[in-house]
């Protein structure tokens, strides 16, 4: 080759010389951002997760219906004690009623057997013989209803109404 030969585009690409133009990978075409999803795929999710816990916690209830009896009384007790007491004062200082009397006996023992009585109710509902006595009403209440639609289809089968 000599100074005044030029060498061609392509003669310097088949020397390595430079790359070629047209090795740019051509972008995929976009993928839309929304799809629908068919129900019963949504429906179908599930997440497992196969790595063990670095660290276990184990926790073993071992108590009684005493225990929790004692423990309600140790919860609620003062604090009925304080709003009764409270009751008591707004009825002597805002309502004139003396101070060592039977009416302010009676106010301070029906706030505090009222108050007390409520929270009773409600944490015998939410405690483990509460939701068992629900569990077991619900279930009666199934047998019960099925028991009724069958006896109304008998009926209904045997030209009754």
């Amino acid at each position: 080759m000599s100074d005044n030969e030029r060498v061609t585009y392509q003669e310097q690409v088949d020397m390595g010389l430079i790359r070629p133009k047209n090795n740019l990978v051509k972008p995929a075409p976009a993928a839309p951002l929304v799809r629908r999803v068919p129900p019963a795929e949504l429906n179908n999710v599930t997440h497992t997760i196969d790595v063990q816990p670095s660290a276990q916690h184990i926790v073993e209830m071992k108590t009684s219906a005493v225990d929790r009896s004692k423990g309600f009384l140790i919860a609620t007790v003062p604090l009925f004690a304080g709003l009764a007491l409270g009751m008591m004062l707004i009825s002597v200082f805002f309502f004139g009623v003396p101070l060592m009397s039977l009416t302010a006996l009676v106010v301070f023992w029906l706030s505090f057997v009222a108050a007390w009585l409520v929270s009773y109710i409600y944490t015998l509902a939410v405690s483990a013989e509460g939701i068992a006595m629900f569990e077991a009403r619900s279930k009666w209440q199934v047998i019960k209803r099925e028991q009724e639609e069958r006896w109304n289809y008998y009926k209904k089968m045997n030209g009754g109404e």
